[in-house]
């Protein structure tokens, strides 16, 4: 064994511990910061928070103490519960209260109920998972293609190039409604495309002319999302890139985690001034081009910088988030008014789902979601002449909204069903992992749980069937390897030498 190949190993394993400890803690300092902080929120509902925190990481820490060989390629359930934990778990058990921007609880009592309808969502789509893996248990991985590093580094500049343009051309100019979900499709192709690239890069697969392509795409895609204040589709492209370097190396090593940490500090301090940045640029129609606007947009941190110290900036775009991710104040606020005051909505919020499936250009007249707007006037959280402000409605929320406890009871055990079959399409022990990179972009938008269920679901379908053609294009005229075997690692399966390119 060479050396650098023992030193990648070593890093490899000093990683994987160091990503056990952080899990570990995060399961654990929760509830010692609960017993010992001083907080108007009781101290029961806290320690109730940070058990809903721990059950939250249980998948992280299940993914991570599996071996490489027989975990799933992407850690899709690990994220989710690392995101409910951060939206309506950690709050409470750090005694945190009335964090949303728009909403005033008491913390004696408010937040009891909240913290105890999340707990019973977050239960019921873990027993969900597990109770319909004995339905549809896990198939075998099917053979894999033997698709040309060629033919891989073609597509994937090719989709990378022209989703680059179509993101472009979506986010600067004004484009018909009939065809804007189409563009939305197409820029998250340019996703897979640069996932491709970024796959092959880990592994030592593309020149330095292609290196040099693949690095020019990644800031491409970020600086289109920054550019237009969209820093959480910023946070959404990073998910991609971060899940291609792990499927392709099979484990991040600690540069690619100092790198992550960097990354999340930095896009969290940008949100601290994203209120100033749309400000002068969605208002008052300034700032430029692309490059200017991402220019605009690091010029405003860096005032905040001088202005607070990095410290300052940083905590202010940590308060910020929180007030626009509070959902646990949003789930709170929701419970305590209905529906005393406000009427259950008995499932109307659903109805939009009957035209998810048809794309907009074959259905010129389908309705226009406005599902934002609409929550945002019947809970008052936004004026009544106010017509551009909606309010994001999480898919926990609107199961309570419409039908109560037992919604979320029984909503969240669809919602793990869901993720239960699409894990057995696209996430699969031994998958190729040419699969695996189109699963990330199929499942990215299933993440988005603090947005209603048709947003995050609605196009599941569409999106896979387009995935599922690209890939057959892919791998035509390719006769496919011998089936590989689940107990071997992706990344560690013999690869055929193809004739690098310069």
């Amino acid at each position: 064994m060479s050396t650098s190949l023992i030193a990648r190993d070593s890093s490899g394993a000093q990683s994987q511990s160091l990503l056990r400890v952080s899990v570990a803690a995060g399961m654990v300092v929760p509830a010692i910061v609960a017993t010992v902080v001083t907080s108007p929120v009781p101290i029961d509902t806290r320690l109730e928070a940070a058990l809903l925190c721990a059950l939250c990481l249980v998948p992280s820490w299940a993914y991570l103490r599996e071996s490489p060989s027989r975990r799933r390629p992407i850690p899709f359930l690990p994220i989710i519960g690392v995101l409910y934990a951060l939206y309506f778990a950690l709050p409470a058990a750090l005694g945190s209260y009335n964090q949303h921007y728009r909403i005033v609880l008491s913390p004696a009592w408010d937040y009891d109920d909240a913290v105890f309808v999340a707990l019973a969502g977050w239960v019921s789509l873990l027993v969900s998972m597990e109770m319909s893996g004995f339905l549809f248990p896990m198939s075998p991985a099917a053979s894999r293609s033997n698709v040309p590093d060629q033919r891989l580094r073609n597509y994937g500049a090719l989709l990378m190039l022209v989703g680059l343009v179509v993101d472009a051309v979506r986010r600067l100019f004004s484009i018909p409604i009939e065809i804007a979900g189409v563009l939305v499709f197409a820029s998250s192709l340019g996703w897979f495309g640069s996932a491709l690239l970024v796959m092959l890069n880990v592994r030592g697969r593309l020149s330095s002319s292609w290196r040099a392509l693949t690095y020019a795409g990644v800031v491409g895609f970020f600086a289109l999302a920054v550019a237009t204040g969209s820093v959480a589709t910023a946070a959404f492209y990073g998910t991609i890139i971060v899940v291609a370097a792990w499927i392709g190396r099979g484990r991040l090593s600690i540069t690619w985690i100092a790198g992550i940490l960097v990354g999340g500090v930095v896009i969290v301090s940008l949100r601290g001034v994203s209120d100033q940045y749309r400000k002068i640029v969605w208002f008052q129609e300034e700032g430029g081009g692309i490059a200017q606007r991402t220019q605009l947009f690091f010029q405003l941190l860096h005032q905040r910088v001088e202005t607070d110290g990095v410290q300052g900036a940083v905590a202010q775009g940590f308060e910020t988030t929180a007030g626009r991710s509070a959902n646990l104040d949003l789930l709170a606020d929701v419970i305590r008014r209905t529906p005393s005051e406000v009427p259950y909505w008995d499932g109307t919020t659903y109805l939009s789902l009957v035209g998810a499936f048809v794309p907009r250009f074959l259905w010129p007249d389908k309705p226009t979601k406005e599902l934002g707007q609409a929550f945002g006037h019947r809970y008052g959280y936004v004026g009544v002449n106010d017509t551009g402000t909606a309010v994001n409605l999480p898919i926990l929320v609107e199961f309570y909204l419409n039908f109560g406890l037992i919604g979320v009871v029984i909503g969240m055990a669809i919602v793990g069903l869901i993720y239960r079959l699409v894990e057995r399409a696209v996430n699969t022990p031994g998958q190729d992992d040419i699969l695996s990179l189109a699963g990330i972009v199929l499942m990215i938008p299933l993440t988005n749980i603090e947005s209603d269920f048709s947003l995050g679901f609605g196009g599941l379908i569409l999106n896979g069937a387009a995935l599922w053609f690209v890939l057959r294009l892919m791998g035509r005229g390719t006769a496919p390897d011998v089936a590989r075997d689940p107990t071997i690692p992706a990344h560690a399966m013999v690869i055929p030498v193809q004739q690098r390119s310069h």
